[in-house]
């Protein structure tokens, strides 16, 4: 198993050598822009990462923040990433963040602690830089994306698909994949979190397809339920308007919606505070508490009869008249 292992991560260097330059000369990557690309170090942990701010850019309304996560160098690196993102990012006008990572070797045999440990890393590093770019230029909590190519899927997989509550959606491109490298999955996704897995109908890179196609299958068996699985035309390429479009239109098609609870307020054990964060702002809300009452308040505070566990049900309205309902267990009085 080692050896067979061993001989298609070989296959897959070679194969990347031989179109070093193909992939790297993309004209997507190398377009030259106005805005301001700046080198940053992150003070936590003390790792880098790109930064790319469109000549527009003024901190009077909030900015959507793309991550994009590179795949094995020095095949592909955060400056190549950032290159490949930003002429689309001054024209559409959205802030793009590359971070130097550990953990996106497609081709390096690791043990499974030492993978571990790097993704662990690089998720420390690209949560720091979404509340850095929030803080400091004013990005959209709300429309926060993470996106990768090629060794860029092992971030994407695991930093975005357990944080659902800062990334609006996640994409992968032609992306790596190992089940082994995302564990207690169960416990952190969102199965409403939209992720897009795009793979080239031509790609030359060994098991990269059919890594993509075990990436779907195993995230649609974790019962989530906005998943894009796309073939494109042609080989191992970067495509960043792919990711694009799918962050688009995800994002026009399903509201944002994290309701939460807060039990025991005021002393009063039976007293629960809830909770919305919505985007965009809907034409109505709802809430059934699980005891034969409800409330059209966004963020209502209801007192239950007794101890006990009750099913909280959140129905949100859109300006477009689409409904999305969420549900969540309440423990009252435990």
């Amino acid at each position: 198993m080692f050896q067979s292992g061993l001989k298609a991560n070989l296959w897959r260097a070679l194969f990347l050598l031989a179109s070093l330059t193909f992939l790297s000369g993309c004209p997507a990557s190398l377009n030259r822009v106005p805005g301001s690309t700046e080198e940053q170090v992150e003070a936590q942990t003390g790792e880098k990462y790109l930064l790319y701010v469109p000549s527009g850019h003024t901190t009077d309304h909030r900015w959507p923040l793309v991550i994009t996560c590179h795949g094995t160098e020095p095949f592909d690196t955060a400056e190549l990433q950032l290159r490949e993102w930003r002429g689309l990012a001054e024209r559409v006008g959205f802030l793009v963040a590359a971070p130097c990572l550990k953990g996106t070797d497609g081709i390096t045999v690791r043990s499974h602690a030492d993978q571990m440990a790097r993704q662990q890393a690089d998720e420390r590093l690209i949560l720091n830089i979404v509340r850095n770019v929030i803080g400091s230029l004013n990005a959209d909590p709300h429309r926060i994306y993470i996106v990768g190519w090629s060794g860029g899927g092992y971030a994407v997989y695991y930093t975005g698909l357990r944080n659902p509550s800062v990334f609006r959606a996640a994409a992968v491109r032609m992306g790596s994949f190992k089940k082994d490298y995302l564990p207690d999955m169960l416990e952190r996704i969102d199965v409403h979190q939209p992720v897009g897995v795009f793979y080239g109908s031509e790609d030359i890179l060994p098991g990269i397809n059919a890594e993509s196609r075990q990436a779907y299958d195993y995230l649609r068996s974790l019962g989530m339920n906005r998943l894009a699985f796309r073939e494109l035309a042609g080989g191992h390429r970067r495509r960043p308007e792919v990711a694009f479009d799918f962050f688009k239109d995800v994002t026009s098609k399903y509201v944002y919606v994290k309701p939460s609870a807060i039990t025991g307020v005021g002393d009063d054990p039976l007293a629960v505070q809830f909770y919305l964060d919505v985007d965009p702002q809907p034409k109505a809300v709802w809430w059934e508490f699980g005891d034969g009452t409800s409330s059209n308040e966004r963020s209502p505070r209801h007192v239950y009869p007794k101890v006990g566990s009750y099913l909280a049900t959140l129905h949100v309205v859109t300006m477009r008249s689409a409904r999305t309902d969420r549900q969540m267990t309440i423990e009252v009085g435990r």
